[in-house]
């Protein structure tokens, strides 16, 4: 198993907070990440479509695990976040990407696309480096 594969795998399986929200790492790499949810009946608001908070958390766990493929331990700073268009039920993806890393902080984004590869959302984040040089 490659390290990318073994590093996916630990986070699925040790991401209590992941699991819980059924978010999933569908890829990782260098700088980079793509989870995805399966949104049903308990990711909607009462208008049937994702829960912004839903589509957040998305976000940020995908610009958070980018941002930890660098081998540091990282907690969200500060974000932004645009919601462009309703997240249906089904599958939602989000990719999220380091942009620049420096040595206390990096600033990452990510965008949320449905089924048919539509911008539903984009934020961008600064992740604070917990183990700063």
């Amino acid at each position: 198993m490659s390290a990318q594969e073994e590093l996916k795998a630990r986070i699925n399986r040790d991401n209590g907070f992941m699991s819980y929200n059924g978010i999933t790492v569908a890829e990782v790499g260098k700088g980079e990440c793509l989870c995805r949810v399966e949104v049903g009946q308990n990711g909607l608001n009462p208008h049937g479509i994702a829960h912004g908070g839903l589509l957040f958390t998305l976000c940020d766990t995908a610009a958070g695990i980018a941002a930890s493929t660098t081998g540091r331990k990282v907690v969200s700073r500060a974000s932004d976040m645009h919601f462009l268009r309703p997240g249906l039920p089904g599958v939602l993806t989000a990719r999220g990407q380091v942009v620049q890393a420096g040595s206390r902080t990096a600033l990452c984004t990510a965008e949320v696309r449905d089924e048919k590869g539509e911008l539903v959302a984009t934020a961008s984040f600064e992740m604070f480096f917990l183990d700063g040089e």
